[in-house]
């Protein structure tokens, strides 16, 4: 029947929007598996880090003799360190103290002089 409507050398328009729709949904299933993997990756990092973030608090509130309240206290601290109150940590601009010019937090040093920035273990 195709050859009577198109010619059989030819591209028959309905098969080859067939195969591109077909083409299409295999990239779009194989997008949506990565993605799926990677996002099972990041829910497995999340519970590790979880784990390991209260074995070290436990050992630091038994060794230290601090309290859930303490711990509390500090968190608040930290978290206004970008002077908003939102439970998140920001990345804020830090001036250098060599040449006085403003870099981002997330780098260990000056971009334009290149000292190094002391910061903390997370920075």
């Amino acid at each position: 029947m195709v050859g009577m409507f198109f010619p059989t050398g030819g591209l028959d328009p309905l098969n080859s929007s067939d195969s591109l729709a077909r083409q299409t949904a295999n990239a779009a299933m194989q997008a949506a598996t990565s993605q799926k993997s990677e996002i099972e990756l990041l829910r497995e990092q999340v519970e590790r880090i979880t784990l390991l973030n209260q074995a070290l608090w436990e050992l630091v509130r038994e060794r230290l003799q601090l309290s859930d309240a303490d711990l509390e206290k500090s968190a608040q601290q930290v978290d206004l360190r970008d002077g908003v109150q939102d439970g998140r940590m920001s990345e804020h601009p830090l001036q250098c103290p060599k040449c006085g010019r403003v870099s981002n937090s997330r780098h260990k040093k000056c971009l334009y002089c290149g000292l190094l920035f002391e910061g903390d273990a997370f920075g």
